[in-house]
């Protein structure tokens, strides 16, 4: 039986340049305080690799995103209403097994 691992691709924004993040995630403190980016260090560096893709100004940049997520071992298997007028999430899954073979081929 496989086991999967999940990420959802997020749309900000509504115009051809868009960026997109991978489970971007922030950690909420005191109210009135902004809240810190507690993104893991594997999304993070995709989402870094996502930003240098949006600094070319070659849109739209989500093929490009798709591809590098493809190539990870990443499907898209869902698109969803994040709820938030303009903003969309792709659903994606991989099997844990891809994470570990990426890993031994460093």
């Amino acid at each position: 039986m496989a086991n999967w691992e999940y990420c959802i691709l997020l749309r900000v924004g509504t115009a051809i340049d868009t960026k997109w993040y991978v489970n971007r995630t922030f950690k909420h403190s005191e109210p009135g305080e902004l809240p810190a980016e507690a993104t893991e260090p594997y999304f993070a560096k995709l989402n870094g690799q996502f930003d240098k893709l949006h600094a070319k100004k070659v849109y739209p940049v989500l093929p490009a995103v798709m591809n590098l997520l493809g190539a990870d071992g990443w499907d898209l298997i869902d698109d969803m209403d994040v709820g938030i007028p303009g903003d969309q999430g792709l659903v994606f899954k991989r099997e844990v097994k891809a994470k570990a073979a990426k890993k031994k081929r460093k």
